[in-house]
C-alpha cells in the first residue's frame, strides 16, 4: 500500500507568495512612513489586516484545495486580492491582480478536479 502526499495547490501557493510579497512590500511602507495615516488610522489599519489575511487564506486553502473549506478560503484570498488590487491600482494593486488571476485558477481548478496539485 502507496502512501499518498497530500494534494496541493500550485496556483494558489503561487498567488500566496505573490500577495504575501505585496504584503510586506504594503507594511514595509506603513512603518517607513510613506503611507501617510493623518486621521486614517482605522482604514490603514484595516488594509493592513487584510493584505496579512488574503496569503495566510491562500496557503491554508492551498492545503487542501479539494474540501470545501479549502475552495472557500481560496475563494476568499481570490476575491480579497481582487478588491484590494483594483482599489490599488495606481500604486500596488498590478501584482495583487496578478495574484487574483493565479488564485481565481486555484479556485476553477479545484471546483473542477484539476486542482494543479502535486502529489
Amino acid at each position: 500500500m502507496r502512501s499518498q502526499r497530500p494534494v496541493t495547490s500550485k496556483a494558489g501557493f503561487a498567488a500566496a507568495v505573490l500577495s504575501g510579497a505585496v504584503a510586506v512590500l504594503y507594511l514595509s511602507l506603513i512603518s517607513s512612513g510613506s503611507v501617510t495615516t493623518a486621521g486614517n488610522e482605522v482604514a490603514v489599519g484595516a488594509f493592513a489586516a487584510a493584505f496579512i489575511a488574503i496569503p495566510v487564506c491562500l496557503v491554508a486553502g492551498s492545503l487542501r484545495p479539494g474540501s470545501r473549506a479549502g475552495m472557500a478560503l481560496l475563494a476568499a484570498g481570490a476575491l480579497g486580492a481582487t478588491v484590494l488590487g483594483v482599489l490599488g491600482l495606481a500604486s500596488i494593486g498590478l501584482p495583487l491582480l496578478l495574484a487574483a488571476v493565479a488564485a481565481w485558477g486555484a479556485v476553477v481548478g479545484s471546483l473542477r478536479g484539476r486542482d494543479g496539485s502535486c502529489g
